[in-house]
């Protein structure tokens, strides 16, 4: 799946619902990335994949789980 794209369209409530996640970062990292930008430093890229990604994918896990239990997720 794609983390921005997705994160780009979800509603202001439910960002808001869960704002402990960097939802403008995940969707403008995508822009960057997929538009090409001049300037992009992998260094940072590889310090998201390798240190900031496996906390974010904790925190959607315990935001679907949550989901999950109040029945917004069907």
């Amino acid at each position: 799946y794609n983390m921005g794209e997705h994160s780009y369209h979800l509603s202001t409530e439910y960002k808001a619902k869960h704002g402990e996640i960097p939802w403008a970062m995940i969707a403008g990292l995508r822009h960057r990335l997929v538009h090409n930008y001049d300037g992009t430093n992998w260094s940072i890229i590889a310090d998201v994949v390798f240190e900031e990604l496996p906390i974010l994918t904790m925190q959607l896990d315990m935001c679907l789980r949550e989901d999950e239990n109040t029945n917004i997720i069907r």
